[in-house]
């Protein structure tokens, strides 16, 4: 076989026609393969993410039906507007049950929530320290919602173990309006 002209311009063709494959065709598809690639790997990564950020919402039903038992006991605790004055009174049977001696008792304004209202009473109380101990005691199992926000004990001169009392204590209440709403 002679190896001529002809030959070697074919084999220059065939080498030029590898090379515009190579450089056209080849190195495009390579980077098109490279970018599908990284796009499935971020798809992924973002696909995990989610995973792990909606793992614990599968049992959200579970968590709002929690809630709203809570919701349901708190508003049990809640006594009506027109309660309140009961509610007085059984503070004040509390009090003297406890030998303490109600000195004044003074409502302040109400601050009404969204389903419930606060009703800030300032009491002065005195007597003995044990009785007062006790007295909050009671207070605090009361089966409704009550708070002490603001307490000053004074030692009363002369007396060993006697005391005076100032307290703000709220009563927490539903309102007439928000109970017709049931």
């Amino acid at each position: 076989m002679k190896f001529g002209i002809r030959e070697l311009s074919f084999v220059v063709v065939m080498l030029g026609l590898l090379g515009a494959i190579y450089f056209l065709v080849w190195d495009k598809a390579q980077a098109k393969i490279v970018s599908m690639e990284r796009r499935t790997e971020e798809k992924v990564k973002a696909l995990s993410d989610l995973e792990r950020a909606t793992s614990g919402v599968s049992d959200v039903d579970r968590k709002v039906t929690e809630l709203e038992e809570a919701i349901k006991f708190f508003e049990k605790k809640l006594p009506q507007e027109r309660d309140i004055d009961q509610i007085l009174k059984e503070v004040w049977n509390m009090a003297e049950k406890n030998q303490l001696t109600t000195k004044t008792i003074k409502t302040m304004k109400s601050q009404r929530g969204a389903t419930y209202s606060e009703q800030p009473i300032e009491m002065t109380l005195s007597g003995g320290f044990g009785g007062f101990y006790e007295f909050l005691l009671r207070l605090e199992r009361l089966p409704r919602l009550t708070r002490v926000s603001q307490l000053n004990l004074d030692k009363i001169n002369g007396k060993e173990g006697d005391m005076e009392a100032k307290l703000v204590l709220s009563i927490f209440f539903e309102p007439e309006s928000a109970g017709s709403v049931r």
